[in-house]
């Protein structure tokens, strides 16, 4: 009976398989070429081919000795300028980082500006646009109001042309032996004032409206002229019946405007 391996017992299913062993060396009598040779002293010498195998070994290895220098150096050079690298980082990635960030609030602070100075110059652009289209309005409704009172400068003296030379022929009628001065008016002016009495389409605005009100009056006042000249020529006919005669005032000539009915046609009272 077989003894366990270690002195365990493993059963014949698990037994471990033990390696197989090489085969023996060959003996040095099979290589003749690796044999020493001895020389005639009787010294045993090294083979050729063992020499140059060992002098090509050593060729090798100061080959891979110097190129394992140069690496070497190479990268302890690499290694230093990696460390100064980041020392240089470390110093300065403190001060780079503030910087870029006070340069990028400048940044943001300029756009800022810029926008609020944008909004500014449409505002003001506006305002400009506003201000001349008022007055632009302005000079139209001034323009206007001129052309208006023109218009009603040009209607009043028309007006007061007519109503003095009807005056005229009532005095006229009144006094028809008195030869009254010619107090004439030219022909184009009494054209000009029919031509402007003619209807023609009125422009008024109602700013003009307080005007026209104001101009009643006056209206009224130059209306109640001829009742009072009436009375007085009433008045004046009624003493020429009677006996008593008018004498005419220091007025000049006759030719100074006196119709002799106590209204003088160049003084307009």
């Amino acid at each position: 009976r077989r003894r366990p391996l270690g002195g365990l017992h493993f059963p014949p299913r698990f037994r471990p398989r033990l390696p197989m062993a090489s085969p023996p060396p060959l003996p040095p009598t099979s290589h003749p070429s690796l044999l020493p040779e001895i020389g005639p002293d009787g010294i045993a010498r090294e083979s050729p081919i063992i020499a140059y195998t060992e002098k090509i070994i050593e060729a090798e290895q100061l080959q891979l000795k110097r190129y394992i220098q140069e690496n070497y150096s190479k990268i302890r050079e690499v290694e230093r300028e990696l460390e100064s690298l980041t020392l240089e980082l470390k110093l300065t990635a403190g001060p780079k980082k503030a910087a870029l960030e006070h340069l990028r609030k400048k940044i943001e602070l300029s756009t800022e500006r810029i926008h609020m100075a944008k909004l500014k110059e449409e505002q003001t652009k506006k305002a400009w646009e506003a201000a001349v289209q008022a007055v632009k309005d302005e000079e139209d409704i001034k323009q206007q109001l001129c052309d208006d009172l023109n218009q009603l400068v040009q209607e009043s003296t028309s007006t007061q042309y007519l109503r003095l030379e009807e005056l005229k022929r009532r005095l006229e009628a009144l006094n028809p032996s008195r030869i009254s001065s010619d107090v004439s008016i030219p022909s184009n002016v009494i054209a000009a004032t029919i031509t402007q009495n003619q209807p023609v389409e009125r422009r008024i605005p109602d700013a003009t409206a307080p005007a026209t009100n104001k101009t009643e009056p006056a209206s009224d006042a130059r209306n109640q002229r001829p009742v009072e000249v009436k009375e007085k020529k009433r008045t004046m006919n009624s003493g020429r019946a009677k006996g008593s005669m008018l004498m005419p005032k220091g007025r000049g000539p006759s030719g100074s405007g006196w119709t002799g009915a106590g209204f003088d046609v160049d003084s307009g009272t």
